[in-house]
């Protein structure tokens, strides 16, 4: 019994981590590009930032399942945040070029590191399906608080001080702090390393059929998410006709609709198939593209990216969670990491497919992205069909 307390207690700190640092992640994913603009760098640099970042973020990601059975994640995560926190002092002290591009790029790769290394942290206390259904929740809930408190936040003066994108830099810092001294406090709650080597982990995880076709699902689904995310604000401004402030208001409302529907969701859930979850996630998000694609018009076009944002947060449990939950806890670090990777890269190609397509016309880019939902949607119903 008092086992089962410390995991207890062990999993509501790891938690809070999460809480605090999806907080932070949330403010400085919507703001960064802001706070860069207010110190004069123009989009063009800016979107080179960030994609290098993007593509630094996922070579580090493999570098690190390189030492995957050697190394303890919470001691990953701790370095990750530390540095992320390091950088964010610089950002705030220093407005030198080469140090500002620097300090950036390091806080997208903390950011990605933590990403990938918490769910692997939180299996060595609990693989449960309640416990990866709270830490969606917790994920969501927490990024959206960090965007609606600082976008509520962005002009309100506190005396002579005006709360600006330095605030929001200033209140992430913060909230990574508070997030780092939670996770100091875990006792080491990782099982030994395995002796086995990095090719017998590679041939472990390969060798299922099963982890096969969810990698390359993993890809395929990526790709559709680069085609129409990546480029969201771009989209909603230039095609749609939203300035940003209400493109952000939007994206923000869906998100939070998203978490709704997530919390509704997960209390009846476990009398869903994989299959029926797999038609409500992916099949309603590919007929949103085709409908757009088919009115051809600006109320098409929001409600299918209203359809796309409420899809990506619901049901994560039931396709994507049941096939993390079958990997081994050695193994588990190793996964996340390929998994990354591949999903990095697959966005890469989104991205770019996203502006061949608009080259051609809006519409065009809702029915191939249509049309790569759909395809994924089949592999993962294949994918439910061998699971059972």
């Amino acid at each position: 019994m008092k086992k089962q307390n410390i995991l207890f207690n062990n999993e509501k700190v790891l938690m809070f981590v999460l809480a605090f640092m999806s907080f932070s992640i949330g403010i400085w994913t919507n703001y960064r590009s802001m706070w860069l603009e207010s110190i004069n760098y123009n989009v063009q640099t800016i979107s080179r930032i960030l994609s290098v970042a993007l593509t630094c973020s996922s070579i580090i990601a493999f570098i690190i399942s390189l030492f995957s059975s050697k190394i303890k994640v919470k001691n990953v995560i701790l370095l990750s945040i530390f540095l992320r926190i390091v950088s964010f002092i610089f950002l705030l002290v220093l407005k030198d070029d080469f140090m500002i591009k620097t300090c950036m790029l390091l806080t997208i790769m903390c950011e990605v590191i933590f990403t990938i290394s918490f769910y692997p942290l939180l299996s060595n206390v609990s693989k449960t399906d309640e416990s990866y259904k709270r830490k969606t929740i917790i994920d969501y809930f927490a990024k959206d608080a960090g965007i609606i408190i600082c976008g509520l936040l962005i002009g309100v003066s506190f005396g002579k001080y005006i709360f600006d994108y330095n605030g929001c830099l200033l209140l992430s810092l913060i909230s990574s702090i508070i997030s780092f001294i939670f996770l100091i406090l875990i006792k080491d709650i990782e099982s030994n390393k395995n002796e086995i080597s990095l090719k017998n982990s590679f041939i472990k995880i390969f060798s299922s059929k099963i982890n096969n076709i969810f990698l390359f699902n993993q890809l395929v689904i990526n790709i559709s998410y680069g085609i129409v995310f990546d480029l969201i604000v771009l989209l909603l401004v230039n095609y749609v006709g939203f300035d940003v402030s209400i493109a952000s208001i939007f994206i923000i409302l869906s998100n939070l609709l998203g978490s709704i529907l997530t919390s509704i969701f997960n209390k009846f859930s476990n009398k869903l198939s994989g299959s029926i979850s797999t038609i409500i996630k992916f099949g309603t998000r590919s007929f949103g593209y085709f409908l757009a694609f088919l009115l051809n018009n600006s109320y098409g076009f929001v409600i299918a990216i209203l359809i796309a944002l409420v899809t990506t947060r619901i049901l994560e449990d039931k396709v994507t969670g049941v096939y993390l939950r079958k990997i081994d806890t050695d193994s588990q670090f190793l996964f996340e990491n390929i998994r990354y990777f591949i999903a990095s890269i697959a966005e890469g190609i989104g991205v770019f497919l996203a502006g061949l397509l608009l080259l051609s016309s809006f519409k065009i880019l809702f029915f191939f992205a249509s049309f790569v939902t759909l395809i994924q949607t089949l592999i993962q119903l294949y994918l439910e069909k061998i699971n059972k």
